[in-house]
């Protein structure tokens, strides 16, 4: 049960920094608009650190629940029929999250405007 619980734990603060990243990052276009010959902005550190976060806690979270399959698997009860599924539906869940937030931490989106009015332009 202890590891459902940090299972849980771990996954919900993991979704938590997740947003509050995305959030941050959604200001560097406010950044972009005020500077209008800039056509893109830095990624602010506290996004980077964030992201690493979330997918450090989502990493526990799929450790703590390959622990609670293999505890289902080893001592079977009634519950197992319902819980093994749900289980391995996490861990499936929490391994794809993680990796979707490892990818955005290595690889932020870069933020832009349509054209940009300082551009050097060939025509």
């Amino acid at each position: 049960m202890l590891a459902a619980l940090i299972a849980v734990t771990t996954f919900g603060t993991a979704v938590l920094c997740f947003i509050l990243a995305e959030g941050l990052f959604d200001n560097r276009e406010g950044q972009i608009a005020e500077s209008h010959c800039r056509s893109t902005a830095p990624v602010p550190v506290m996004v980077s650190v964030l992201n690493g976060l979330a997918a450090g806690l989502l990493l526990a979270a799929a450790v703590s629940l390959l622990c609670l399959l293999v505890l289902l698997f080893r001592y079977p009860s009634e519950r197992g029929a319902v819980a093994v599924p749900l289980t391995a539906v996490g861990l499936v869940a929490s391994v794809l999250f993680m990796f979707g937030v490892g990818y955005e931490t290595v690889r932020p989106e870069p933020a832009s405007v349509a054209p940009d009015p300082c551009a050097f332009s060939s025509r």
